[in-house]
Formats: structure tokens, sequence, C-alpha cells
């Protein structure tokens, strides 16, 4: 008797795949292994249901829906493939009609396909590659692999469908307390993009918008986007940004002093370190991170402004960089945060990080064409990452952080820009 092994599905069904079946499919590639299983798993699913309708095979019920009625061969999409399958048919008991089976039927619908090709070009296999990935797979089934056009057809279907799903997404469904808001340059794009955290901790991609630059004009965009979807400052948001002028400047226009901006404390050091000889530059680092660090938000002011006094006769361009914005790069310090949620908002890290995932999804792009298709693949890309994002570091302490920004906006009157569509 041939060996097996035994896999429970969902429905504590059985399902048993002969080992000399698995062994023959290992020579021909994992893919073929994992569509012949998935054919299994579609069979049992469609022999259960007819059972369900007309009962045990072989037993007469007389309270049966439905009688089998024979098989007849169709097609399902597994994967990225159009499958030839047998299916069976049913007919109502009285034989009036056929009765249509839904497990066949759901497997039929093509945006299985369509969602399949998405998902493995967003994990890193480019459209000409699909065919070389299947090649094993070619003697296996009758049907060729799609060709790239049909990849390409299908992923910017995808694609388009993802990016306006994702731009009309409300936001008012949480309640949010932090904005993070950063820049990813792709090719010639600059991209905007803008990281909420709830108030239990959760990340979610809240919006992107393309332009040429970082500039006011694109970053106001993005923030009325926000606003008319849902995302609110009625009770305070921290927006953590990388220093940039133009992104302050569109915070404050747009929500007014009904945010706190904090300004990240690893570009100020790196911001400063730029202006210095590298002969400084140990010693200047260590005085900031030693000033950051400080959780008392006067004593670290006062750090700062002795570290730039010293700095501005030999290198006044460091003492300049460090005093500009500085104190908007201790605003979690004034909130009087924990340590550990302290150390998680005082910089970008958690939006560097997303952008890094976005560069490994888009990394086999070689031709960009124009800003709609970045956008297509980063909102596309956004579905898949969002999966991947944990709870902040400290997120335990995030009532701490809404009653400190609550208490800061209790008597300022909330900005009228956010009616602006």
């Amino acid at each position: 008797m041939a060996s097996s092994i035994t896999k429970k599905s969902r429905s504590e069904q059985t399902l048993t795949v002969p080992w000399v079946d698995i062994l023959q499919d290992a020579e021909d590639g994992l893919l073929a292994l994992s569509i012949r299983v998935g054919l299994q798993v579609l069979q049992q699913m469609m022999a259960a249901e007819v059972e369900q309708l007309a009962g045990p095979k072989g037993r007469h019920d007389p309270q049966r829906q439905a009688v089998r009625h024979g098989t007849e061969v169709g097609s399902v999409f597994l994967g990225d493939r159009k499958i030839s399958v047998s299916h069976p048919r049913v007919r109502a008991a009285d034989g009036s009609e056929e009765i249509p089976l839904d497990t066949y039927h759901q497997f039929q619908d093509p945006t299985l396909a369509t969602q399949a090709v998405l998902e493995r070009m967003l994990y890193g296999l480019a459209s000409r590659q699909q065919r070389h990935a299947d090649a094993a797979f070619e003697s296996a089934m009758e049907q060729p692999g799609p060709s790239k056009s049909t990849v390409s057809r299908r992923f910017i279907q995808a694609t388009q469908q993802a990016l306006d799903r994702f731009l009309q997404r409300r936001l008012d469904d949480r309640t949010w307390v932090v904005v993070m808001i950063d820049g990813l340059r792709v090719a010639d794009h600059m991209v905007v993009g803008a990281l909420g955290i709830d108030a239990e901790g959760h990340k979610r991609v809240l919006g992107l918008v393309e332009g040429a630059t970082e500039n006011h004009t694109v970053v106001t965009a993005l923030l009325q986007d926000l606003i008319t979807r849902g995302l609110t400052a009625a009770h305070g948001l921290l927006v953590v940004i990388d220093g940039a002028k133009a992104l302050a400047k569109a915070v404050r226009e747009v929500w007014g002093d009904r945010v706190l901006i904090q300004r990240c404390q690893i570009h100020k050091q790196r911001n400063v370190l730029d202006h210095l000889p590298k002969s400084a530059e140990n010693r200047v680092r260590q005085r900031l991170r030693k000033a950051y660090q400080e959780p008392d938000a006067d004593k670290a002011a006062q750090a700062l402004e002795a570290l730039a006094k010293e700095l501005e006769r030999d290198h006044p361009g460091a003492a300049g960089s460090l005093r500009e914005g500085l104190e908007e790069t201790l605003t979690v310090q004034r909130l009087g945060l924990p340590g550990l949620l302290r150390q998680t908002l005082a910089n970008t890290n958690a939006m560097e990080s997303l952008n890094s995932q976005f560069r490994t999804h888009a990394q086999n792009v070689k031709h960009w064409t124009n800003g709609q298709q970045v956008l297509r693949w980063l909102a596309s890309a956004s579905f898949f990452i969002e999966d991947t994002l944990t709870r902040i570091p400290g997120y335990r302490e995030i009532p701490v952080l809404q009653t400190a920004l609550k208490s800061a906006v209790a008597h300022k009157p909330e900005q009228k820009t956010e009616q602006i569509g």
C-alpha cells in the first residue's frame, strides 16, 4: 500500500495525496504540486456540496433537494491559470432545472487569476519572468501559461482597482492620534505618503500623492485629501515629519494649532553633522544623542542651545541648522510621553520602514512611464504591506498621548480649512 500524507482542511475533511504523485510532481516543480493539491481540494469541495444537496451516494433519501446528473468538463482559475476540470452536475429532485454548484462557479471568477498575478508581481516576480517560473508546469497542464502582455494587462487592471479602492477608502473608522509624513523618490517622481497610527497603535497607509518635488502644494493636496476622507484633528493630532520646511508650512496652514508637530530627531542630527568636518562629528553626535535622550524638555533644550553656542563661531552652519525648528524636535518631551513611546514618535523610522518596503515591491520595474503607474504600484503594495505591519513600540502608553493632545488643544477652535475639499 502506498504511503500518503494527510492534511485537515477547514471543513475538517481529509485530503490524501499519494507519495508517488508527490515525488512525480516534485520533479515538475513546487508550482505543479500546488496546483495538483488545489485541484484535489476543489474536487473534494464540489463533492461535499453535491452530497449536501443530493445526500450520500448510493443511499435513497426521500428528503433530498437534488439528484446527481453526471459530470461535465469545464474550467476554473487556480493561481493565474485557467485549467480544465471535470465537475459534477445536479438537478432538482423533481427534474425541473439544473442546480449550479456555488463552489465551481466561485472558482470560475477570472479575478482570482488577476489577484494571483498581482500578488506575484508585488512580491518581486516581473511579468517577463512569469512564463519561466511556470515552465515546469507546462507539461502538466494543457493550457499554456499567460503571455507577458496578458500578465501586464491583468496587473494594470488589478493595480488600478487597488488604487481606486485606496483613494476612496474612508478614514473615519478609527481614532487617529499620529500621522507621519515623508516623501519617496521613484525615478523622476516624488510620492509623498502619510502613515497613520490609531489609538490602539495599529498602522495604516492613509494616503499618497505624486508630484515633482516634496513641495508645499503637493503636501497640502495630500492633507486635504485625508480630511475629505474623514481624518480629523478635532481632539488633537501629532504630526511627525522629517523636518522639511514645506511639510511644516502645509501642516500649519491646513490644521493650524489643532496639531502638534514633531520634527524627526534623527534627521535633525544628520542635518547638523552635515555642516561639520569629520574631526568634530563624533563629539557633536554624542552631545546631540544625550540631549535628545533627556526626558525633560527644558533640560534638553538648554543642552542643545549650549551646543549651538559652542558651534556658532567655528561652524555657524551647524549652529544655525541646530537652532532651526529646535523646539519642534522636542514636542514628544513637552507632551510628557513615557520612554518607549517617546522614542518611537521622536523620529520617522516607521515611515522610513514603509518606504523601504515600497522600494522592495517595486524593485523589478525598470521603466516608469508616468506618475499614475507609480501610484498604482504603491497603492497596490500598500494593501499587502498593511497585512504585515505590527503595532508601534509603546502602544500601551497611547492614552497618555491622547490626554496630552486633548489638553493642548482644549481651548483652541478647529480650523475652517478642515472643511476644504
